[in-house]
């Protein structure tokens, strides 16, 4: 039985200026993304393992402010990052559930 270690539903607000953001470190549902401030002209990808990683979800550029994007409980596999252009502006809520597959969180040892 498949059993994650926390059901309930993430928020995480990033600030896209930032560049990348990290944010969960292990397997993710991506339930969808809030866009709080306005994006500027360049689109966001969200990847499955870091910045090198692939990007499974793309907010596109010049997202309005209180847009919901539903993501669908998309599974990422490594880890959930938000890496935007390096000139990308606004705020964005990240909706996720951690995805433990039954163990004990993140900071488990298989």
């Amino acid at each position: 039985m498949k059993v994650s270690a926390s059901p309930e539903n993430i928020a995480a607000v990033v600030d896209v200026s930032d560049n990348d953001t990290e944010v969960y470190p292990g397997p993710a549902l991506l339930l969808g993304v809030h866009v709080q401030t306005a994006l500027s002209a360049h689109a966001c990808p969200i990847k499955d393992g870091g910045t090198g990683g692939t990007a499974l979800f793309t907010l596109p550029s010049e997202a309005v402010a209180g847009n919901w994007y539903e993501a669908g409980n998309m599974r990422f596999t490594t880890s959930l990052h938000v890496d935007p252009n390096d000139a990308g502006t606004g705020t964005i809520t990240v909706v996720y559930i951690p995805d433990n597959e039954g163990k004990a969180g993140p900071g488990y040892n298989a």
